[in-house]
């Protein structure tokens, strides 16, 4: 889409680069789930667009052969997890359309496209079998209503309204989806020249609604692994997996370890003798390190690789046909990828892995890995969106594409931060954050600062990318990002700090932060600002509750009631008594009430704003709306915004919703702040 055909910012320069505006969300492009072939020869990403005439992100399969030129693979629309046969010539993935989901294999030589399989019902994960013969995926079978609830049915032709909906499960919505369909993510396979597909898993039992299990073929072909749990009452302890092992002939089901915690990442060395995986050694903490551990693939006890290294793993691989692993984790505002030998010697490969999501500095992000070992990965840093990127076996990374160049160089380039370090008011803790200051700030200036809080709870702002603070900052604000304790990425104990003791230490993290950043002298100290989102949300009403420093405040979906998020949200039920100590709203409301902003609304005077959307299951939008009518009852200024139809992760957001939360933030800050503050050149 051309930058042109946008609108035009009202603060833009009357000379040189315009100045970036919330407009321009639809300018930008991300890549996303870069796949390298076994042999190295091709390449493969999903590039996601924004289409301002529809509002929408459309996503195609962008296909290189040289590295350095790309085309999009046809009939590629909506496409996505692509997935490597063992040939490196033909490519899988799954294609979304009005009606459903196709799964698709695409011949890249011969551009020949076969659609294995068309379907209503939802379908998730591509594992090849390792001589390329056949394709297993999960697809999700529906199971009818009980028999003994007999509801009625309408005749046919008839015009009935929507059937009533009944579930006995605790976990029965998850946000983003709404409604979690009655049913079982089923295992199947099917060849992968085509045919039927064969069902290999029956029953109910629990590999994930939302987040898939990793399924996997074993190296010799005869059985495919994920993570699930057969309990019966596995909607009470979704965090209880275990890894097991389907036979492909037969469907027999075998459980391969019997772990206390989430079990994970099942992942065969590729000579067959190993199986590497993931594990939480369960002790019941908010946060808890996900430990690197292989095991022998005909059975026997695990051994952990890594057992002093205090960083949490979330994705891993065998090093090609090496003896070692490749891994990804969290440290210190940086995603890593490392190489692990089994004797537990780490070296790092990567610090600046990204992902698609770049409207705020947080997300996840992967990679793949070729039989000779070299890795494919986005690349990011905070005045960069993201690009892919390879890693050789001489360990040199090399960018190979540019997917933002133009919208880069229409506002003169992203803007950078400074990384800074503040002890905290214990002395026990080093917090790191950034501070990104406007472009074009004119000498002797003094800017307003805006203090922005990261969701979680147990999360964390990463050093990269972010829409949302570029935004910020061309509208002439600086911008101060913080994880205070609490954030994961500094060990299992600065997480843990904040178990049973939320909001708190962060808090008192977040103010020691901008207590620095105030000081300086192009910091206007009188011109602060403050907005999070989620957990972010709940700690700027907390801010609030607790200082007035500030002259305005965005609260974006936050939990204002302890009491009445546990019982209505997604995930509320399942990890909010974990957070809390174990707290329930009939066994310690009092310690609920006092840990909830609404409880304190009588100590704010900051002019609130508060933001919800209308279909989130995560902070449902009742939260803001409480504590809106509390801040009219008290007189405070406030105003509630509500987007229609948005769920909880912004990742998800419309284009134009995106636009619109940014700019009902700075609106709202606007109409607050007061006039520049412009200082003698020193």
């Amino acid at each position: 889409m051309s930058v042109a055909t946008l609108p035009t910012a009202t603060y833009a320069p009357e000379s040189g680069p315009r100045r970036l505006c919330p407009a321009d969300i639809f300018a930008f492009c991300h890549a996303d789930d870069p796949r390298i072939s076994p042999d190295v020869a091709r390449i493969c990403h999903v590039l996601v667009r924004r289409d301002q005439m529809r509002d929408v992100r459309h996503s195609v399969l962008m296909l290189s052969t040289d590295r350095t030129t790309w085309r999009e693979i046809p009939r590629s629309d909506d496409a996505a997890s692509p997935r490597w046969g063992p040939d490196s010539r033909h490519l899988a993935f799954l294609r979304r359309h009005a009606g459903g989901q196709a799964l698709v294999v695409h011949d890249t030589d011969t551009g020949a496209e076969i659609v294995l399989l068309d379907t209503s019902a939802k379908l998730r994960e591509i594992a090849w079998s390792p001589d390329g013969a056949s394709i297993a995926f999960q697809m999700m079978v529906a199971e009818p209503e009980p028999a003994w609830l007999d509801l009625p049915h309408p005749p046919e032709g008839a015009d009935w309204a929507p059937a009533f909906r009944m579930t006995e499960r605790m976990l029965w919505r998850h946000d983003t989806t709404g409604d979690l369909p009655h049913g079982v993510f089923q295992i199947f396979v099917m060849d992968a020249a085509g045919g039927v597909p064969r069902q290999l898993t029956t029953g109910d039992w629990y590999s994930g609604f939302h987040i898939p299990p990793g399924l996997v073929f074993s190296a010799d072909g005869t059985q495919l692994l994920l993570s699930a749990t057969r309990r019966p009452d596995w909607d009470m302890a979704v965090h209880d997996l275990d890894l097991y092992a389907v036979a492909v002939a037969g469907g027999a089901v075998r459980r391969l370890t019997d772990r206390d915690g989430a079990t994970a990442c099942p992942t065969p060395s590729p000579d067959g003798s190993w199986i590497a995986f993931t594990a939480v050694e369960e002790r019941h903490l908010s946060f808890q390190t996900r430990r690197l551990l292989v095991m022998p693939a005909n059975g026997g006890a695990a051994r952990e690789i890594l057992p002093d290294a205090d960083i949490s793993i979330d994705m891993l691989a065998w090093d090609g046909d090496t003896p070692a692993l490749l891994v990804v984790y969290v440290e210190h505002g940086h995603r890593v990828i490392a190489r692990v030998t089994l004797d537990g010697d780490l070296t790092v490969l990567a610090r600046d892995v990204g992902s698609a999501a770049i409207e705020m500095p947080y997300a996840n992000g992967g990679f793949s890995v070729a039989c000779d070992g070299t890795i494919a990965y986005l690349r990011t840093a905070i005045a960069h969106p993201g690009d892919v990127a390879l890693i050789g076996r001489s360990g040199a990374a090399t960018t190979i594409t540019d997917v933002n160049a133009g919208l880069a160089d229409s506002v003169g380039g992203f803007v950078d931060a400074e990384t800074i370090w503040v002890t905290s008011r214990d002395g026990g803790h080093r917090i790191q954050c950034w501070l990104m200051l406007p472009p074009h700030q004119p000498d002797g200036a003094q800017v307003p600062l805006i203090l922005s809080i990261h969701g979680g709870l147990f999360a964390q702002f990463w050093e990269r990318f972010s829409i949302k603070h570029q935004m910020m900052a061309a509208a002439g604000y600086a911008v101060l990002y913080v994880n205070p304790r609490g954030s994961t990425g500094y060990g299992e104990a600065f997480a843990t700090a904040l178990h049973d003791a939320f909001p708190g230490p962060d808090y008192d993290d977040l103010m020691d932060a901008l207590d620095t950043a105030a000081a300086r002298p192009d910091i206007d100290a009188d011109n602060l600002f403050v907005t999070g989102i989620s957990g972010g949300g709940t700690l700027t009403l907390w801010s609030v509750a607790h200082t007035h420093r500030f002259r305005a405040a965005v609260s974006i979906k936050p939990v204002v009631s302890w009491e009445s998020w546990v019982l209505t949200a997604d995930i509320g039920p399942t990890v909010g008594p974990l957070w809390l100590g174990g707290a329930l709203p009939w066994s310690d409301a009092a310690k609920l009430r006092v840990r909830s902003p609404l409880a304190h609304v009588a100590a704010v005077r900051t002019p609130t704003m508060l933001l919800a959307g209308d279909a989130d299951h995560r902070t449902p939008a009742s939260e803001a709306l409480q504590m809106y009518t509390a801040l009219k009852l008290a007189g405070v200024p406030t105003a509630f915004v509500r987007a229609p139809a948005v769920s909880h992760s912004s990742a998800v957001l419309r284009p134009s919703h995106f636009a619109a939360e940014v700019t009902c933030t700075l609106a709202w800050f606007e109409r607050f702040r007061l006039a520049p503050k412009y200082l003698a050149p020193t």
